[in-house]
């Protein structure tokens, strides 16, 4: 617990934290490690909540902070999730503001600083909220880790996908969303991390890897053990059904051009200077 605690607030290389983690564990039977490593995340709850407060975020923002952590462990597990993820959370690198998460120390492709974006399992998303985040955020980001200011969103994530529009409508929650990036040139990885992203999280990672899109299909049907519901997942089998792959995408913002479009289309949301 101490490799985490000491790194609260540093924005530290979630990586290298998760490294030095899976290190301290090394002197355990194999089957010890795990169980440990989730002992020391749980542990070291409390002190990342106590410091969020302490450095700008409400009592609120810190405690939805550190309750992904509950949250992806019950969902995916320890390795499902990734250590580098709970290690980002519970260092203070990523912050919950609403709806969304947000990330500091991020780049751009071109190296610039930027805030990351993610989007948490926590319901529908909702224009609206998503809108509040986004003007509540930067203040909020820049007083927790002042060093790390930025003047751009980044996200990248299946539901930046192109070919979502076609399946869900313009309208829904996923594609407004999307709408607030600019997409940038697609990259040699995107196919395969995106159909693992849409396993992940529209299926809950209850299903394994499998290749061609078709194969994929058929054990996403069998893990869940009847027709999936809902449009996105059975947009997601018939994709893998004709042959086709999803794709993680990655996309920018403006943090103002996105302030000036939120006090645009609600004046009633105030985004901090």
């Amino acid at each position: 617990m101490a490799i985490l605690t000491g790194a609260i607030g540093t924005v530290p290389d979630p990586g290298g934290v998760a490294a030095a983690v899976e290190a301290s564990v090394a002197h355990l039977p194999t089957a010890e490690r795990d169980a440990a490593i989730v002992s020391a995340l749980r542990a070291a709850r409390p002190a990342t909540e106590t410091w969020l407060r302490g450095h700008g975020a409400s009592a609120e923002q810190a405690r939805d902070s550190v309750a992904d952590v509950d949250r992806k462990l019950d969902r995916y597990g320890l390795r499902g999730t990734g250590l580098d993820w709970f290690c980002a959370v519970l260092t203070a690198r990523v912050v919950a503001v609403g709806r969304l998460q947000f990330e500091m120390g991020v780049s751009t492709a071109d190296g610039g600083p930027a805030w990351g974006v993610h989007v948490p399992e926590a319901g529908p998303l909702h224009a609206d909220a998503c809108d509040r985040s986004f003007a509540e955020a930067p203040g909020v980001l820049r007083a927790v880790a002042p060093g790390h200011a930025a003047e751009q969103w980044h996200c990248r994530s299946w539901i930046l996908d192109p070919g979502l529009p076609d399946v869900l409508g313009p309208d829904a929650n996923l594609v407004r969303f999307a709408r607030r990036f600019r997409l940038e040139p697609p990259g040699p990885d995107d196919a395969t991390e995106g159909d693992d992203s849409v396993a992940k999280f529209v299926f809950g990672g209850a299903m394994p890897n499998a290749e061609p899109p078709a194969a994929r299909a058929r054990a996403a049907r069998a893990a869940q053990g009847s027709v999936p519901r809902g449009r996105l997942a059975e947009a997601v089998l018939a994709r893998w059904d004709a042959g086709g792959h999803w794709t993680v995408r990655t996309g920018t913002a403006p943090v103002q051009d996105v302030a000036r479009t939120l006090s645009t289309r609600n004046p009633g949301v105030r985004s901090h200077p």
